[in-house]
């Protein structure tokens, strides 16, 4: 696939597209192999929802093959630009990401104690009863 030819031949080839790098070479956009390798799957699927962003605000009424190609190469664009400051973690787009985020895992410090060896371990201060307090 190559960025020459006229608009709507481009974009019937743009519909037959099957890798990153065929989206990246008939877009005419420039990547980086390395960051592409790792992060594939994670621009694509943020590819494809700038699509749908695309295509929600249009309304279908779009139909100017230069107009669309345009704008699919400015979501390319930014999908790929999202992945070269932050990593696929720091997005999580897909669903087993989005069920593994961290909770948060904060402990104030009254909550901590120290415990020599040796020492009676006493009860942490929260797990003292009221009437000990």
């Amino acid at each position: 696939m190559s960025a020459t030819g006229t608009a709507a031949a481009r974009l019937a080839g743009f519909h037959r597209c099957s890798t990153a790098e065929e989206y990246f070479a008939l877009l005419d956009v420039d990547f980086d192999p390395r960051v592409v390798a790792v992060n594939r799957l994670h621009i694509l699927r943020v590819f494809s929802g700038e699509l749908v962003k695309l295509h929600d605000a249009g309304d279908g009424e779009r139909t100017d093959p230069e107009e669309l190609l345009r704008d699919y190469r400015a979501a390319l664009v930014r999908s790929y630009e999202a992945f070269l400051t932050a990593t696929a973690l720091d997005h999580r787009v897909f669903k087993v990401l989005k069920d593994r985020a961290p909770e948060s895992a904060f402990v104030p410090s009254s909550e901590i104690t120290v415990r020599r060896p040796g020492e009676d371990p006493s009860p942490a201060p929260s797990e003292q009863p009221e009437d000990a307090r």
